[in-house]
């Protein structure tokens, strides 16, 4: 709404007002000599009317100046609360770019902390057709689409998809920061090798939803790769292992660098896109 085109209308119908007001009082004033009383008290009415109207100008500037300020300051409110499009599909490779840059970062923290990094977050055998997916403290998350375009139950079913994660545990060999190791263990083997078992693992799910969600767990919990998923039956309906899934529930990271960190990439992105 232009808020200043309103006002010079209203301004131009108030000054129309006037003007016939003052047309009255002149009658008024001719008669002056037959009854000056009567008209003096016109004139004092007018002058009242008058002063009214001004009044009422000045509480209708000043409320439209009010409803912009709440206007802007709820656009700006919008905007803050909003960094990213999280209605955005991401590419496999865009996934993959946000997940590596992400990695990088978390690296030289890792290795203050005396832990190692791996973006080997997840894998499994032998499986059905179905979607893969984790359960967070909000709800589904997409962790990989088995099949692409046989909706079992595909990308659509869910509102938030994993774009990568990462997983941080103390090594055994003492490898500090960024460990490739992950990637040439045998599926079956997993983390159970080369993880420090007296030491908390700890899986990270990057949301394209700009949140990062939180698995801890031992080594014996959720040392597998495939520990802390499940994934939908042939149908895409069904889910048989969801009663064992409930058990791992990904929490909002509390891990504030790394959210704050995430919803950078992803923003930083988009407004090179």
């Amino acid at each position: 709404m232009n808020f200043n085109r309103t006002f010079g209308k209203k301004k131009k119908s108030l000054l129309a007002g006037l003007a016939v007001g003052l047309s009255i009082s002149l009658v008024g004033c001719s008669g002056e000599d037959t009854n000056p009383k009567e008209s003096t008290n016109s004139y004092d009415s007018e002058e009242q009317v008058t002063s009214s109207e001004k009044i009422e100008v000045a509480e209708s500037a000043n409320s439209i100046d009010e409803e912009t300020k709440e206007s802007e300051k709820e656009d700006k409110i919008t905007e803050n609360d909003q960094p990213i499009d999280v209605v955005k599909k991401y590419s496999s490779e865009e996934a993959s770019t946000k997940t590596a840059t992400f990695l990088e970062w978390t690296a030289p923290r890792a290795e203050t902390g005396n832990m190692a990094v791996s973006d080997f977050f997840f894998n499994h055998g032998a499986a059905g057709k179905g979607d893969w997916y984790a359960i967070t403290e909000d709800e589904e998350i997409q962790v990989q689409e088995t099949i692409l375009d046989e909706n079992l139950p595909g990308y659509d079913a869910f509102d938030i998809h994993a774009l990568g994660g990462v997983v941080f545990y103390t090594s055994l060999s003492g490898i500090t920061g960024y460990d490739e190791t992950p990637e040439t263990q045998a599926t079956a083997v997993g983390f159970h090798e080369i993880a420090d078992p007296d030491f908390s693992m700890h899986k990270y799910l990057l949301g394209d939803n700009g949140v990062v969600y939180e698995l801890i767990g031992t080594v014996e919990e959720i040392g597998s790769f495939s520990a802390g998923y499940d994934e939908y039956a042939d149908d895409g309906l069904t889910k048989p292992g969801a009663e064992a899934a409930e058990n791992f529930v990904f929490k909002v990271s509390e891990d504030k660098a790394a959210q704050e960190e995430w919803v950078r990439i992803l923003t930083e992105q988009q407004q090179i896109n």
